[in-house]
């Protein structure tokens, strides 16, 4: 369920993103002068303290959480994200200047490239539901990995989702049911870098998940971060 908060605590919920979410979204969803948006920290072991147009927002954001739906009035704001703690003064570890367009829905993040560079990512989300009986998955890759694919149960066929890559997200519609998901190294049946993590999926429902973390590091902080939703486009 959508969460309806006020601008200043909308915005607060929605700063760690730190990105342009008029980037590549899909438009419609959210009613009059607002926008949907969830926020994902995707970035290890980095706390952090938000900043809007320089007053604080978050004082303590923490890598594997999320933060969502929540309903953002349209407007511009400069977001600084700092070490947890760190003043005003501070420079900055990412910055971005946002514009909130009305009628949008997008998952932001600041997450690793597949070098291990912090960026941001916007990207827009469906708003249509699945056939009927039927859910939808989307797995978008936002962790310092390689290439992987992703399978729904035995590996002995084709996975599910076949070389998904760092800043890339790709998803299709399966009968509701519960499954075991599974992350393996592209091209590999005994590099498996996640799972089983097991997944009931309703009817009518898309549902979103973001690995996240590095599998570079020692050890692996590799994980995953999951949404749901629901009739977000009105059907009439």
């Amino acid at each position: 369920m959508r969460l309806r908060k006020s601008l200043a605590t909308a915005v607060a919920a929605v700063a760690l993103s730190g990105t342009a979410l008029t980037t590549g979204l899909t438009s419609a969803g959210a009613a009059g002068n607002m926008a949907t948006v969830t926020v994902i920290h995707g970035i290890p072991k980095v706390p952090v303290t938000v900043y809007a147009n320089n007053n604080v927002l978050i004082a303590n954001f923490i890598f594997g959480k999320s933060v969502g739906p929540v309903e953002l009035a349209a407007g511009t704001y400069k977001l600084d994200i700092r070490p947890r703690g760190a003043s005003v003064s501070t420079k900055p570890i990412l910055t971005k200047t946002v514009t909130l367009t009305p009628g949008y829905n997008a998952t932001v993040s600041a997450n690793l490239t597949s070098l291990g560079k912090p960026v941001i990512n916007a990207v827009g989300n469906p708003l249509t539901d699945p056939a009927a009986g039927n859910a939808r998955v989307i797995v978008r890759h936002m962790a310092e990995a390689p290439g992987v694919d992703v399978y729904a149960g035995a590996t002995t066929g084709a996975p599910l989702i076949s070389n998904l890559k760092n800043g890339t997200g790709a998803g299709t519609e399966v009968p509701a049911g519960t499954y075991s998901i599974s992350v393996y190294v592209h091209g590999t049946k005994t590099g498996r870098v996640l799972g089983p993590l097991s997944l009931k999926l309703d009817a009518g429902k898309t549902y979103i998940v973001y690995a996240i973390g590095s599998a570079v590091a020692k050890p692996s902080t590799l994980t995953v971060v999951s949404q749901s939703y629901q009739n977000v486009l009105p059907t009439t």
